[in-house]
């Protein structure tokens, strides 16, 4: 009995380390032309994978075999293998991919192009283009409901956001946001659509039942980027002439702290597991790690140069 309790507790401690043990955080770096791959247990870079020109936009499959970077400059898409750690596929996309994310089933890449003024669909079992969409001016940042029915997408240069029917690819609905929308993020309920606007330095909030801007935040200067805690509790807004961060309580929808975090701060995570949220600063060329709870400073990792974190780049560790 007690060698089976030995057993059991040696199997459970194990079992307990690796349900809890290292995902990977995938961090462009604009200037190095890299990825950074971060280990989130020991929080030491493992690997610096070399992708396109001056990559940008990042998003990670669920079952972390496939990461996918746009490179703006050298105008294509690289395809990161997880397990391999490895850059597998070089795809010509447009004239300037930025804004990247997968539908929640994993089974469609959406990347918008800053200079085409479109969004293109990629089927990711054959990385096949099935589709171009024309949205608005300078396209950036995008996210996807949990249906897989719909899609946001910011455009800079119309002031608006467009939403995007996926079983159709139709524009249904251009919303008006604030001066320079970049970036979206959609609540985890998926009742609200948040959009930071540079020029306006605020959020405008739109309830999706009906479509209707409820509210608009201030926050610092220039938000770059959003991503709320697990519960959609807090909103946390990179502000990059600031180098803060804006924390919105969006409960009641208003910015109820500032941070600052580094020098220019670009790409934001929230890493559920560890309750941390995860900020890259393109200036300092680091990673700044916050511990949601206290919002104190956890870590910082150094990364490549003129890192940028654009999208979801936290995703499991294949590599054992």
């Amino acid at each position: 009995m007690k060698n089976f309790l030995t057993s059991f507790l040696i199997f459970f401690i194990i079992f307990l380390k690796a349900s809890l043990s290292s995902d990977f955080a995938y961090i462009t770096n604009q200037l190095s032309n890299s990825v950074s791959v971060i280990d989130l247990e020991t929080y030491k870079v493992v690997k610096e994978i070399y992708v396109g020109a001056k990559p940008a936009g990042v998003v990670v499959a669920k079952n972390g075999k496939r990461i996918y970077v746009s490179n703006p400059e050298s105008k294509e898409i690289s395809i990161i293998d997880g397990l391999k750690l490895e850059n597998i596929k070089n795809i010509s996309l447009g004239k300037g991919p930025l804004g990247i994310a997968l539908t929640k089933d994993d089974k469609l890449l959406l990347v918008a192009d800053w200079y085409d003024h479109k969004v293109r669909v990629i089927n990711t079992n054959t990385l096949k283009l099935i589709k171009e969409i024309s949205v608005g001016k300078s396209p950036a940042g995008i996210d996807t409901n949990l249906k897989n029915s719909k899609f946001y997408v910011a455009n800079r240069d119309d002031h608006t956001v467009s939403v995007v029917n996926i079983s159709n690819f139709k524009v249904e609905r251009v919303l008006k946001a604030g001066k320079r929308p970049f970036a979206v993020a959609l609540s985890p309920d998926n009742k609200f659509l948040y959009v930071a606007n540079v020029k306006s330095n605020d959020v405008s909030v739109f309830e999706l039942k009906d479509y209707k801007k409820i509210k608009t935040i201030k926050v610092g200067k220039s938000p770059y980027a959003i991503a709320f805690n697990q519960e959609g509790s807090r909103a946390f807004v990179t502000n990059q002439h600031e180098n803060t961060i804006s924390v919105i309580d969006s409960v009641n929808k208003k910015n109820i702290k500032t941070l600052d975090v580094g020098e220019y701060p670009e790409g934001i995570n929230f890493y559920a597991k560890k309750k941390e949220i995860f900020v890259v600063n393109w200036f300092d060329s680091e990673v700044v790690i916050l511990n949601s709870k206290n919002l104190d400073v956890k870590k910082k990792i150094k990364v490549g140069e003129g890192p940028r974190g654009f999208g979801n780049f936290i995703g499991p560790n294949l590599v054992k």
